[in-house]
């Protein structure tokens, strides 16, 4: 039975993903279990000053030589939030020879780090954690990806600013939640068990749909589908949560 120490990690570990475009695993052992959506954006690039920059041609002028990095976007099994994971060449590789193997839309798996920050031999493992089953896997393919070329342009702009990537976010993550949106997931919501509707607000500590910030709307929005998989249309939720 898992005691208060590994379920308070767990928990812990999922606050420290949840916010932010990017998933991070940064520290040797470092897991997290995926569904890998879309199709890989690989780009050339160099690190300058312990940074990764685009690579072009006035740093091949300068002597700088290039490498292969490749970004994802991956849904976290637990929450279905939506991340992007960028990694080397040797990860796309190994990814490669899953994907053959088991076909990535069918299957959640683990990824997990091998290697201490900074530690250039570090190496990823990619394990099958649990087969997808037919809903599931249409309800992760439904998911809304990331643009990845323009996250990877406004960190870039970000960085020659000076500004912060995360300071847009930031302002944004104080604005309630789109109106439409919040429709959406009432409409959802209202027709599921009033149990799945407490277990929406707890989760967001909000009392309405209207409440909740728009930096957690994605998120919110991939629980619904999973309370909507999870459950069956038993009982009408109570509207007071939807109420002005």
């Amino acid at each position: 039975m898992t005691n208060m120490w590994e379920q308070t990690a767990a928990m812990a570990k999922q606050h420290e993903q949840a916010g932010g475009a990017w998933l991070k695993l940064a520290n040797d052992g470092d897991t997290a279990v995926v569904v890998f959506l879309g199709e890989p954006y690989p780009r050339e690039v160099c690190f300058i000053g312990g940074r990764c920059v685009a690579f072009d041609e006035k740093l091949r002028a300068q002597g700088h030589k290039s490498s292969l990095r490749v970004t994802y976007n991956v849904a976290l099994y637990s929450s279905r939030e939506v991340k992007v994971l960028e990694r080397p060449t040797a990860f796309f590789d190994t990814l490669m020879e899953v994907r053959a193997k088991y076909g990535l839309e069918k299957w959640a798996f683990e990824v997990k780090r091998h290697g201490v920050a900074n530690d250039p031999k570090t190496t990823y493992s990619i394990l099958p954690e649990c087969q997808l089953s037919l809903e599931e896997q249409q309800a992760f393919q439904a998911l809304r990806l990331h643009d990845i070329q323009k996250l990877h342009t406004a960190e870039a702009a970000a960085a020659a600013s000076g500004t912060p990537p995360t300071s847009a976010s930031s302002a944004k993550a104080s604005e309630p939640v789109d109106v439409k949106l919040a429709q959406a997931m009432a409409t959802a919501l209202k027709a599921l068990p009033r149990e799945a509707v407490d277990r929406f607000l707890q989760k967001f500590a909000v009392q309405r749909i209207r409440d909740l910030p728009a930096s957690k709307g994605e998120l919110a929005r991939a629980f619904v589908d999973s309370l909507v998989t999870e459950y069956s249309p038993e009982s009408v939720a109570d509207v007071d949560p939807f109420g002005p």
